[in-house]
């Protein structure tokens, strides 16, 4: 498959250029900077907002879309769909599960009612850009002639991005000894929860659209009973060590929620469970796994996280968040 993908050298972007060029297909990268993301990729230099020109007269067997989700978000979906209709036969484009109407069901599938403009409050935070991202997939499903792919994804971890990082780094850091041993864990340990290795998405997304497959798929996973607990264990794992090398203390959600993330944005904050604001219990993602998803474990993903952030410097702790756990630990002793 010739693949395009439309911002490579993010987070999702990044590891479908990767799992793409591992399994033999041609990438094409557009971006701003005309760097490419990893070698072996073409990268023709645009901006989604602005000079596409260097789409125009190309063709692809398939093309990802990464776009932000924001209310300028849209229109350059609609404008790179029109381009892109005749030279590209499938278009996945990288949706959300915050889309679901938080009064619908507790696991809502894909055929759970979505939220719409003017019903739930501007105080939600997720509204806007969950409005923005339904824009996104009207915008292709009006303005793209092939087969539409929209992946609704959640919370994303693995290497490269920051918020999940902080368990395997932190627990590896207090079995150490070069960051304090005891480690505040949120709310109840034995809470389920969900999160996906972006690369298994990435890889899924790649092999749908190489299948020419379209629909609306759930993909936040992994539908196992994980819990906070099973994520500390796996990253106590990737060290080699047990519970008993640190001292996890659960603290109460809303104490954790004041004392550590609720002045920070969700996006800059590290990975806590549960994630305040998401509405739903859960996802439900058969759908997807019937059509081949597959998730790997939480011991691969914490191993491979850990592994990663040593390498670049061991990214995912600051000392805002260092402090604020230590001054909770602290103030409840």
């Amino acid at each position: 498959m010739r693949l395009l993908v439309l911002g490579g050298g993010g987070f999702l972007g990044y590891h479908a250029v990767a799992e793409a060029l591992a399994v033999g297909h041609e990438v094409t990268v557009l971006s701003r900077s005309g760097k490419p993301p990893v070698d072996g990729v073409e990268v023709l230099v645009g901006d989604r907002t602005g000079d596409l020109s260097a789409l125009r007269g190309r063709t692809w067997d398939g093309v990802l879309d990464t776009f932000n989700d924001t209310r300028e978000g849209a229109p350059a979906i609609a404008e790179t769909a029109r381009l892109l209709s005749g030279a590209v036969p499938a278009y996945a484009y990288v949706s959300g599960m915050s889309v679901y109407a938080p009064s619908g069901p507790r696991v809502p599938d894909e055929t759970g009612p979505v939220r719409r403009a003017g019903v739930e409050p501007d105080s939600d935070v997720l509204q806007e850009r969950s409005l923005a991202k339904l824009a996104g997939e009207a915008a292709v499903t009006e303005h793209f002639d092939g087969v539409a792919l929209f992946p609704r994804v959640g919370i994303m971890v693995g290497p490269r991005t920051e918020r999940y990082t902080w368990w395997p780094v932190r627990i590896a850091g207090a079995v150490a000894g070069t960051l304090p041993r005891t480690v505040l864990l949120p709310g109840d340990p034995d809470r389920p929860v969900q999160y996906s290795d972006a690369r298994d998405i990435a890889r899924w997304v790649t092999a749908m659209l190489a299948a020419g497959r379209g629909g609306t798929f759930n993909t936040v996973g992994p539908g196992r009973p994980d819990s906070v607990r099973t994520v500390v264990d796996a990253c106590l794992a990737a060290v080699g060590a047990d519970a008993d090398a640190v001292e996890l203390v659960p603290v109460e959600d809303e104490a954790w929620l004041e004392a550590q993330v609720a002045d920070v944005e969700q996006e800059e904050r590290p990975l806590w469970y549960p994630e305040d604001q998401i509405p739903q219990d859960a996802i439900d993602s058969a759908a997807a796994l019937a059509a081949g998803l597959v998730f790997r474990s939480a011991a691969d993903t914490a191993a491979e996280t850990l592994a990663w952030a040593q390498q670049v410097g061991e990214p995912g702790l600051t000392d805002t968040f260092l402090d604020r756990e230590q001054a909770l630990l602290r103030r409840r002793s």
